[in-house]
């Protein structure tokens, strides 16, 4: 008589179409210790002010080692055909993750105000056509949320292995067709030319070289001939030892690397070849293996899928809805992953996958129909802006955008590529947006703190005003630039050619003078837009002194240097505490104190341009009180995007500047 499975025997049983010839239980264990570590990254958890596993986003590097090694074993030993091989994997991938859309579809609509529903649906088109990570790497990072508030933005590593799947195929039945010798061979030519073109690419763009499929490739082929060395890989007296030092060198990397680090690249290198020493030699008789085949390992293998699809959207959801996320509240959200997770693996992902009825393709075909008729109306609707009162409208007008790229014209200007650009901040200086009322003129120059005023600025009626701003670029005589803006340089000295044939006029300078911590020394090529890694810095001290050699150079041509001190810095994302007070009904706002005063970087500045005849805007003078400064008062948000002024935070300094103008 036939003894009944278990419940967790049952578990063992994957429902792939195409399975290896054995079931590798211990990889279940990898795969929870990759979607584990990913989950705790992205909630941001933290011990007595250390963060807890830094380095978790190497979970997906290991993630795409174990798809490379299992998509090469189905496609090698089961040879299915096209049409098999790619039924599979929309049978494994699409259900849960339509499933999971629908559902942030609806939260969206409940929790989500017009602008940021909009922001949604972008993210939503990527992860139906699985190109996430190229609507992400497109992304201008300077003015995007931050990671904290992208719904979808785990589903960029789906459009990665979607890519894959479409034409590694047609590389592995080449290969078995007409190089069928050479076949290890091939797959580490192909592994070294995506690792070398990663390193390249993040030479210029580390964004780029996180979200491109042919920068990350070479993770899933790492797999892949982890198969082919595993299919003649014999037992040796080291497999333990290497098994033993596979798991040491996992944890290694998720305990001690941060994202700060310059990755994917010779980091990623080395988690992968934990992931795969560990495919490779951990056997049965290993306490890795023991480790890794514990029930609750298993659990969080088998459901490791839906785990990570629903991480994401619980911890984004809830940070719009209620703030920040503690310890003790990250417990509960884990708790309520695993419950959503197991129930859309139990019943919905794994009947639809193992199901032989086509009928099943109808349910999927609804899914798809209801979120991309989710995605019209939130196009036509301007993010279904009809579900909000007139006052609420209203108090989130001057939140629809960022405030320093707020100020547009109708007549283009040009970007340092020739870009035609209707915003005012990031033209040429010759390009500028000018407002010509009779009045005192002035001129706004510097980086986005300095566009932070444009607007309000904007709105002055008895001002004659020349806006020369660019993001990340402050105004500096020599070749130096900072963040993600190799073209300063060149801003600079075209900045200096329109100034020089100017009247003396008021000149208000608005910089992040905490970047001039970053310098970097000036590169003769570069590509705007695209190169942002170069390592070689410039001292503090010297960006200071080049400053008060420009403002000497503004007084001597005989202009009245305005400098708008640093902003106050907050500790929360202030826009988003706003939208967030306002979806729960909040309609008035009061005082409230959570950013940190400024004073030392004041002080540094103060002191470069000491002597100098130039007239302070302290904001830290303003906003502080008792070591704490503003970051709502009654009129609402005093930050958008940052240490950037919103309206009402750059409201507070309209009349000190008016008051210095000459």
């Amino acid at each position: 008589m036939m003894r009944k499975l278990g419940f967790g025997e049952k578990l063992l049983i994957m429902g792939n179409l195409f399975n290896m010839r054995i079931y590798r239980s211990e990889l279940d264990g990898l795969r929870a210790f990759a979607v584990l570590s990913v989950i705790i990254y992205h909630a941001e958890l933290t011990f007595k002010g250390f963060s807890i596993l830094p380095g978790g986003f190497l979970g997906v590097d290991i993630f795409f080692v174990l798809s490379g090694f299992l998509i090469t074993g189905i496609l090698i030993d089961k040879s299915p055909t096209l049409f098999q091989f790619y039924k599979s994997r929309i049978d494994r991938i699409y259900p849960a993750l339509l499933l999971m859309l629908l559902l942030s579809c609806i939260l969206a609509y409940i929790y989500l105000i017009p602008s940021d529903i909009l922001n949604f649906t972008e993210q939503l088109k990527g992860a139906v056509a699985f190109y996430s990570n190229y609507i992400f790497m497109y992304e201008d990072s300077y003015v995007s949320d931050s990671s904290q508030y992208k719904v979808l933005l785990h589903t960029w590593s789906l459009g990665v292995e979607w890519q894959y799947y479409l034409a590694f195929p047609f590389i592995i039945y080449g290969i078995k067709k007409f190089f069928s010798s050479q076949f290890e061979q091939i797959l580490i030519i192909l592994f070294a030319v995506s690792f070398f073109y990663c390193l390249y690419l993040m030479s210029i763009n580390n964004t780029f070289a996180f979200y491109s499929t042919f920068s990350r490739v070479w993770e899933l082929f790492a797999g892949g001939i982890v198969f082919l060395i595993s299919k003649h890989l014999k037992d040796n007296k080291f497999d333990n030892l290497l098994s033993a030092i596979s798991l040491v060198i996992i944890a290694y990397c998720l305990l001690f690397f941060k994202d700060a680090d310059a990755h994917p690249g010779f980091i990623s290198l080395l988690a992968v070849l934990g992931a795969t020493l560990f495919i490779l030699f951990t056997k049965e008789d290993s306490f890795v293996y023991k480790i890794s085949t514990l029930k609750i390992s298993i659990f969080f293998g088998v459901i490791s899928y839906s785990l990570y699809l629903y991480h994401q959207p619980i911890l984004v959801f809830y940070r719009f809805s209620q703030g920040e996320i503690t310890n003790k509240v990250f417990l509960a959200l884990f708790v309520l992953m695993i419950l959503v997770s197991y129930l859309s693996y139990r019943f919905f992902e794994n009947p639809i996958r193992r199901s032989k009825s086509n009928k099943k393709y109808l349910i999927l075909i609804f899914f798809t129909l209801f979120i991309i008729a989710f995605y019209k109306g939130a196009k036509y609707t301007e993010g279904y802006n009809f579900r909000q009162p007139e006052i609420v409208k209203e108090a989130l007008r001057h939140f629809e955008g960022i405030e320093f790229i707020r100020l547009v014209s109708e007549i283009h200007g040009l970007t340092i590529d020739n870009t035609k650009i209707s915003r005012c901040i990031d033209r040429t200086p010759a390009t500028s947006c000018r407002i010509n009322n009779d009045g005192k003129k002035l001129l706004v120059l510097g980086d986005s703190f300095a566009g932070s005023m444009s607007y309000i600025l904007s709105e002055q009626k008895n001002l004659n005003i020349n806006f020369i701003t660019m993001g990340q670029c402050p105004f500096l005589k020599e070749g130096i630039w900072f963040g993600n803006a190799p073209e300063c340089p060149d801003i600079n000295k075209l900045r200096w050619i329109e100034i020089e044939k100017m009247e003396p006029t008021n000149v208000l300078i608005g910089i992040n003078f905490e970047q001039f911590t970053g310098a970097k020394k000036e590169i003769e090529s570069y590509i705007p837009s695209v190169t942002r890694e170069y390592k070689e810095l410039v001292p503090k001290e010297l960006v200071f002194q080049d400053f008060r050699e420009s403002i000497e150079k503004l007084i001597f041509l005989g202009h009245n240097p305005i400098v708008l001190l640093q902003p106050p810095s907050p500790t929360i994302d202030v826009a988003k505490e706003l939208k967030r007070k306002v979806s729960l009904g909040v309609l008035s706002f009061k005082e409230e104190y959570s950013a940190v005063p400024t004073t030392n970087i004041d002080n540094e500045v103060r002191n470069a341009l000491k002597g100098l005849n130039v007239t302070f805007i302290d904001m830290n003078a303003k906003m502080c009180k008792d070591d704490k400064c503003l970051t709502f008062n009654k009129n609402g948000g005093l930050y958008n995007l940052g240490g950037h002024l919103s309206y009402f935070g750059a409201q507070l300094f309209v009349e000190d500047i008016i008051n210095s103008l000459k």
